[in-house]
């Protein structure tokens, strides 16, 4: 099996894995409960928290666990907004990000928040000076993906996040890192972010856990209630196992963030490279992208026939977000693309076990398709 869709999930790597196996055994215990076996619980949990903190220079209770990054993105969003709906009514976001925040924000709007969303240019990179420009006095929340989940753009949030700052020091930011955390360096000290959402699936932990970065001090309305956990923003009693697996996770990629995009870029490269004996190819991902995403369209051919196709040779990539389910994607709508080249994308993601081999057997498999699939008609 070739696995090229790492951006929509991971394998869970087998450490993890034997640090749930574990858990699930040993530490049954309620973590609010207030007998020993119950502080254990507890304990580990907050070592945990003070593991991951370390790995963004974030302090221990700056840290919330979550199911995933779609809940995280959630209770920051509202939470972060609603907290400022009394002096201010705007939300500026980006105009392709993860529906966990669109639909959030459309929900927001019809609550009567004024959204604006700032769509990517063509070469699929958003102008930060168009998004600061949208910033004015009555602006209470920005929120950006940091990497895009189709064609890996990157946003400069350190860069974007001071200037949005020095012009109204009272918005708040929320960075949706679901495509970034533990695969780029992430340091909340330098971030002026208020909130950073990421997932634990994304980086070869189960899928249920998530967490959420929110700056000490920081002001929010809790959407999640009746249990008082995480400090009171998130209600319900916590996920110790998958706590301790997304601790695992960490630090099996944390420490390995700069050897892994060496990794990445050397695989993308060979990508590039042999994709240029088609002469149908087009690239949809940013030259600057993140290395271990490239979007491209292989033109004339539907890319869920495509998929189906590689499928049959057990080569799984993804024709977009797994999130739309098979529909045209948001983020090559939003870049303007044409129609075809919408119907045409294929994603291709890399993981820490991607080999170039892999590569070379993905390319092979193209030429097959290119030679027995039936072109669609122009």
């Amino acid at each position: 099996m070739i696995y090229l869709d790492n951006a929509a999930t991971t394998p869970i790597n087998i450490q993890v894995a034997d640090v749930i196996a574990k858990s699930l055994s040993e530490d049954f215990a309620n973590p609010s409960s207030l007998y020993k076996i119950g502080a254990v619980t507890e304990n580990k949990i907050n070592k945990a928290r003070a593991t991951i903190a370390g790995f963004i220079n974030a302090k221990d209770d700056e840290i919330y666990f979550t199911s995933c990054a779609s809940e995280s993105n959630n209770i920051a969003i509202y939470g972060l907004a609603m907290a400022r709906k009394n002096w201010a009514n705007k939300i500026v976001t980006t105009g392709y990000e993860h529906p966990s925040v669109r639909m959030p924000l459309e929900n927001l709007k019809e609550m009567g928040f004024t959204i604006v969303n700032i769509n990517p240019q063509e070469d699929g990179n958003i102008d930060a000076n168009e998004l600061l420009d949208a910033v004015d006095s009555k602006t209470a929340l920005v929120t950006m993906i940091h990497v895009n989940n189709e064609t890996g753009a990157v946003i400069d949030v350190k860069s974007l996040c001071e200037k949005i700052k020095q012009k109204n020091k009272r918005t708040v930011i929320h960075i949706d890192a679901t495509q970034s955390f533990m695969k780029v360096p992430i340091d909340t000290t330098k971030i002026m972010a208020e909130s950073i959402a990421f997932s634990g699936h994304k980086i070869n932990a189960p899928k249920g856990i998530g967490g959420l970065f929110l700056r000490k001090g920081t002001n929010i309305k809790s959407v999640i209630i009746g249990g008082g956990q995480e400090r009171g923003l998130r209600a319900g009693t916590e996920n110790i196992h998958y706590i301790l697996g997304l601790e695992k996770a960490c630090e099996l990629l944390g420490n390995n963030i700069k050897q892994n995009l060496n990794h990445y870029t050397v695989l993308k490269e060979r990508l590039l490279d042999g994709l240029k004996q088609f002469d149908n190819v087009i690239v949809n991902s940013p030259n600057n992208a993140m290395p271990y995403t490239v979007n491209f369209s292989f033109m004339n051919y539907r890319s869920e026939t495509l998929l189906h196709f590689l499928e049959q040779d057990e080569i799984y990539i993804s024709s977009g977000s797994a999130c739309s389910k098979g529909s045209a994607s948001h983020t090559l709508e939003a870049m303007r693309l044409s129609d075809k080249r919408i119907d045409s994308a294929i994603r291709v993601s890399f993981g820490v076990n991607t080999t170039e081999e892999d590569i070379d057997k993905f390319i092979a498999a193209l030429k097959s398709a290119q030679e027995k699939l039936q072109k669609v008609k122009k």
